[in-house]
């Protein structure tokens, strides 16, 4: 099982390398030990992917309702019972 640091290590070389190879290499020099297979890499950085989209989706959301509120106040002066 990989720890949190080496599995978040391997995901921001993949990310800024697009690499598996640079990964591979950069993961036994920093570890010392066999590095994680080219589908692991993939998988592991899929994963990540999917959960920043979906925090980016909720911090979208949270945005939208922010300027809604400010609208309303602008529009209605300050109030906001009815949201």
């Amino acid at each position: 099982m990989a720890a949190p640091g080496e599995k978040s290590f391997r995901v921001l070389v993949y990310h800024t390398s697009k690499s598996v190879v640079t990964v591979q290499h950069a993961f036994r020099a920093k570890y010392a030990k066999d590095p994680p297979t080219d589908k692991t890499i993939r998988a592991w950085y899929k994963q990540l992917s999917v959960q920043a989209e979906s925090t980016h989706v909720d911090a979208c959301v949270w945005r939208e309702l922010e300027y809604r509120i400010d609208v309303c106040r602008v529009v209605r002066g300050a109030h906001t019972e009815h949201i």
